[in-house]
């Protein structure tokens, strides 16, 4: 999950899709890019490339939010959780493709940038305020990612060294710095292939381990509290509410109304995969000693294999963390001015022109210690690694899956059927009420662990 506004002829900051990013000039007509995506550059215009998409796709789904997906099982049952993952995706896919329809509107009417950002929909929709709350949550989502990924780069190498996540995070978190001091993160592109394998190595190594060592019991016994549905909600909105990222990847496939078919199958792919590891492993993993961790990938066992797996995840998120970082402070860095001229790499650089290696501005990095170091510091307060993606699902990523889109749809095509404004109107407030209830219950399993 990562994703820039809109930076001309740049990539920004993302963890699966790679691109080029010098920080240089805001431009207001300038496209969107992400540093998750693949592309050689925005501004040349490129064939139709749907295998290559169709893989961006796929890597930008590909995250921390797999291995919470089998925790959130034991909050909805086998039967609800495994149908309401598949019912969650279909309804983000639907919402994916509205933010598409409005970008090729955009395009058609020639308003606003030639490649609309998520960000630029807004605005059209909704003036300045829309396009503040859609950047401000894009910039929340990416902070809550990278927080997430510390979580788990933590946990892992805590793994051998024994002496507690927590300390872990503050001692790697230097050397994950250094990474956010580049400049340009297509130096970093060459780990979103290795980042993927290395994700699905993982999930494949858990289920063979979970067959090989435990047994599936009578489907009587899996039992679930209704109470905690909104819980795997918010599990499953982190996991499928990906709409940040996918209008990047539309645009970076060469031609954006072309590639909703090749969301619906990277889709399908992404869901029959995550699901079917949700389900082995909450089937193989629910009644083992200490029953299915928050996240997942804590079940393996000692073993060089093994071991081998927990060092690839853990240098996959290193990776992947300046990647969704940066993209996170491009999207401040492309609405707000003020930034812009004080925290930017090269504030006065032109777009055209090649970005240095280093930056000279003192700035630079100063917020991204500041930031870095907040992060960490949230990082080390989580307890919970399931309530805590619930929550970011719940408060961040549902809004930005549930909420927002059918309203945009609403201001793009007034003149849509009634029948479809009912059910845009209904997906909003599905959106809000899950939002709701998952935030409150995911605030109340941090203050009650215990329950």
């Amino acid at each position: 999950m990562a994703y820039n506004s809109r930076n001309s002829s740049q990539g920004g900051g993302g963890g699966m899709i790679i691109g080029n990013n010098n920080n240089s000039v805001i431009n207001r007509h300038s496209s969107e890019s992400t540093p998750l995506i693949n592309n050689e550059t925005c501004e040349v215009e490129k064939k139709f490339a749907p295998i290559p998409s169709f893989w961006n796709t796929v890597k930008a789904f590909a995250g921390a939010g797999s291995f919470a997906l089998p925790g959130a099982m034991t909050n909805a049952g086998l039967w609800i959780g495994s149908i309401g993952l598949v019912l969650i995706s279909i309804l983000s896919n639907y919402t994916m493709n509205i933010l598409l329809k409005c970008s090729i509107q955009m395009t058609q009417d020639r308003i606003g940038p030639e490649k609309p950002s998520y960000a630029d929909i807004a605005q059209r929709a909704f003036g300045r305020v829309g396009e503040l709350f859609v950047c401000f949550m894009n910039f929340l989502v990416t902070m809550s990612i990278c927080v997430s990924y510390l979580i788990l780069i933590g946990q892992n190498i805590d793994y051998f060294t024994k002496i507690g996540y927590i300390p872990m995070i503050w001692i790697v978190l230097p050397f994950i710095l250094l990474l956010t001091f580049l400049t340009d993160m297509k130096y970093l592109g060459f780990t979103s292939i290795f980042g993927a394998l290395s994700l699905i190595l993982a999930m494949f190594t858990i289920v063979i381990y979970g067959i090989k060592d435990n047994h599936v019991h009578a489907l009587s016994d899996y039992t679930f509290d209704f109470k905690n549905i909104p819980l795997w909600f918010g599990n499953a909105a982190f996991f499928f509410c990906n709409h940040i990222v996918v209008i990047p990847v539309s645009h970076a496939s060469g031609d954006n109304k072309r590639y909703p078919n090749v969301l619906n199958f990277a889709m399908i792919f992404i869901t029959i995969i995550n699901v079917a590891f949700a389900v082995l492993c909450y089937l193989y993993y629910n009644f083992s000693v200490g029953g299915i961790p928050s996240a997942i990938v804590d079940v393996l066992p000692d073993g060089i294999f093994a071991n081998i797996v927990k060092v690839c995840v853990v240098l996959e998120l290193s990776c992947s963390f300046p990647l969704i970082f940066a993209a996170g402070l491009n999207v401040v860095d492309s609405s707000i001015q003020v930034f812009h001229k004080h925290f930017n790499a090269f504030p006065e650089l032109n777009s055209s022109d090649k970005a240095p290696f280093f930056s000279r501005n003192w700035k630079f990095y100063l917020i991204r210690i500041i930031f870095c170091s907040i992060l960490a510091g949230v990082a080390s307060a989580v307890t919970n690694f399931g309530n805590y993606t619930s929550l970011i699902g719940s408060l961040m990523l549902a809004v930005a899956g549930f909420v927002v889109p059918p309203l945009l749809s609403l201001r793009f095509f007034p003149q849509q059927a009634i029948p479809w404004k009912v059910f845009h109107i209904t997906i909003t407030i599905f959106g809000v009420m899950a939002t709701i209830l998952g935030t409150y219950l995911s605030i109340k399993a941090f203050v009650e662990p215990s329950k």
